[in-house]
């Protein structure tokens, strides 16, 4: 399987996800000390004391700066934590090494041949697989907890848990919304590709969310994509491979330029291992 990884957007955003996560802590902390200026710097009542124009503002304005750095702070964390959970490496539950999203993907879909290509924030869409059932367009969720899809309705229970780690979630949200907006774009893409006529209309692009994290528990009623744990991947599209045919010609000229389409600074192409 070839995989074309945009490297340098992962490390950017990784990078930025991180500072951002600092930042926003750091605001917070400053609101912090900001609500102890009353006891570390009361008023005096006598005229003749004088104080530094730094005391005085703070002083006059310790309650702005303490209530606007909860939600400064709370912002710039939670972006901070959405792009560190997309883009930067950690331990997952049952996995003795770290790996970002993506490589774990890559880990459950070993043994794949050259028919097969994954690509990872290098096209429209997010994550790509690419092989003989047509196109996947790949939804990645890692946290744990409780999820229900109820058609396209996607559901959390409140939990106390999910409160606490409010900072360090990246949260279900809609994957079917956000896979059809996905997919939208890549078929503008693929309709470009140098296929006979009405050929490129034919090719399938199927949406399929995803959940890496084996810890979340998943209640599925008709969901209206495909919702897989990571280590059911491989087996889905081997499956959808022997039920869904499309002409070896076409997938290979479709996977062809999609790689030629992410061909720019950043870009690399790998081989992963086949057993």
């Amino acid at each position: 399987m070839k995989i074309y990884r945009n490297v340098s957007e992962i490390k950017r955003k990784e990078t930025l996800g991180r500072r951002l996560s600092l930042l926003g802590l750091g605001i917070l902390f400053v609101g912090l000390l900001a609500s102890f200026v009353p006891s570390w710097f009361p008023p005096s009542a006598d005229p003749a004391v004088t104080v530094s124009a730094p005391v005085q503002f703070l002083q006059q304005y310790w309650t702005w700066i303490s209530f606007a750095a909860l939600p400064l702070g709370f912002l710039c964390a939670s972006f901070g934590s959405y792009y560190v959970n997309r883009f930067a490496r950690r331990r997952w539950p049952g996995m003795k090494t770290v790996a970002r999203p993506d490589e774990v993907v890559e880990r459950n879909m070993k043994g794949f041949d050259d028919k097969y290509a994954y690509f990872v924030w290098s096209l429209p869409a997010n994550q790509v697989l690419v092989g003989p059932s047509g196109v996947m367009v790949l939804a990645l969720r890692s946290d744990r907890g409780k999820v229900t899809v109820q058609g396209d309705k996607w559901k959390e229970p409140f939990s106390f848990g999910r409160f606490f780690t409010v900072f360090a979630r990246e949260g279900v949200g809609n994957p079917a919304q956000e896979l059809d907006e996905q997919m939208r774009k890549l078929r503008a893409v693929i309709e470009q590709a140098p296929l006979p006529t009405g050929e490129a209309a034919k090719v399938p692009i199927e949406p399929v969310a995803v959940f890496l994290n084996p810890e979340m528990q998943i209640t599925l009623e008709n969901p209206s994509v495909a919702v897989l744990r990571v280590d059911q991947l491989k087996d889905y599209v081997r499956k959808r491979a022997r039920e869904v045919k499309v002409p070896p010609a076409t997938m290979r000229a479709v996977t062809d330029y999609l790689a030629s389409q992410c061909e720019h600074e950043g870009v690399m192409a790998t081989a992963a291992a086949t057993t």
